[in-house]
């Protein structure tokens, strides 16, 4: 016979709660997983970041250096409408006694010349006291008169030269001063320079100058420029990173003032001069500064950064490169790249 009595339910005491153990370990591992892989994913998107920054970062700098040294070249020997020639006369008197330009090249006017492979202290002056040039790349040195608006609103030949106020020279005592037509252009240091009527004045002394008189009488209307010589080199930043920096030849050096870094992150500078050998104003033949037969048939140059990333530990592992023939396998795991331009002189052009 059947019992009708219904089975009582088990104490509450043995029935099942929570999780067991096995249970939390299976999830925690899981979670360990998802997390392993979160982390994973963080850390090679910040990796990839980081790339992208350095390359971004890296490529910028090379371009900014390319289109200075682009600028400037293209410029070299520029004398407004007068073609380079002998007919530049350059008259400071040399030595030069401060505080008047020290590094004034004299002669005819020297359109573009350069330094290979410098050393740590090439230019002490421009190197500084930590003789901090990095050797074995090169220094190239590019001369041209800078337009500013001045013209002569009168003859002038004398001690003393107006040129019109309208103008953005800006000069001061001891700047270099370029006055040309279309068939001479003089070189002078400014000996004194005022303001008066209208007109700014710069005398021609000759305590500063061979003479004080110009090689000619320069009508009205010729134009008056700024002289502007600048080397280019290598040296370090004040970050501590290699860098471009520019000498202006026509200034004293002055610490922070005289040379200043242009951009930084560029680790060696090679530069080959394009020479004209058949007087046909095409370059024959590209050599170092070294083997430059005459600098006044150099027609070209043709300039190669090698760029570096501003910070390390970008790649897995030190990445190769070819640079200037050699292939270097670098020490530290930063991006490198090489950048090329050739860059005609205008001014030595037909």
């Amino acid at each position: 016979m059947l019992s009708t009595q219904r089975k009582q339910p088990a104490p509450l005491i043995y029935r099942q709660s929570g999780m067991t153990l096995v249970e939390i370990m299976i999830s925690l591992l899981i979670g360990a997983f998802l997390l392993g892989g979160v982390l994973q994913i963080f850390t090679n998107t910040k990796q990839t970041y980081r790339m992208q920054e350095g390359l971004s970062r890296m490529q910028e700098n090379a371009r900014f250096a390319l289109d200075t040294l682009n600028h400037d070249l293209r410029m070299a020997g520029y004398q407004g409408c007068t073609v380079v020639s002998p007919n530049v006369i350059i008259d400071p008197k040399s030595p030069n006694p401060n505080p008047a330009p020290a590094s004034l090249a004299l002669g005819t006017m020297i359109t573009i010349s350069g330094n290979d492979n410098i050393a740590n202290n090439w230019n002490s002056s421009a190197c500084g006291n930590a003789n901090a040039c990095i050797a074995g790349s090169d220094a190239i040195t590019i001369t041209f008169g800078g337009t500013c608006g001045g013209a002569l609103p009168e003859k002038a030949s004398t001690a003393q030269i107006h040129i019109n106020a309208g103008n953005t020279c800006d000069f001061n005592q001891y700047d270099i001063v370029m006055v040309s037509d279309c068939s001479a252009a003089d070189i002078f240091i400014a000996t004194s320079a005022s303001s008066s009527a209208g007109k700014q004045n710069l005398a021609h002394a000759n305590n500063q100058n061979t003479d004080n008189k110009l090689s000619k009488i320069y009508d009205e209307g010729a134009e008056v420029f700024r002289f502007n010589s600048y080397t280019y080199f290598l040296r370090s930043g004040a970050g501590g990173q290699p860098a471009l920096w520019r000498l202006d030849n026509s200034r004293a050096v002055q610490t922070g003032v005289n040379p200043i870094e242009m951009i930084d992150g560029i680790e060696n500078m090679q530069i080959l001069y394009g020479e004209d050998t058949t007087q046909d104003r095409v370059a024959n033949r590209y050599v170092t500064a070294n083997n430059v037969g005459n600098w006044a048939n150099v027609v070209s140059a043709r300039a190669s950064l090698l760029a570096r990333s501003l910070n390390d530990n970008i790649t897995s592992r030190p990445q190769t490169y070819t640079f200037n023939g050699a292939t270097v396998t670098p020490a530290d795991r930063r991006v490198r790249q090489v950048f090329t331009t050739t860059i005609a002189v205008r001014n030595r052009l037909p």
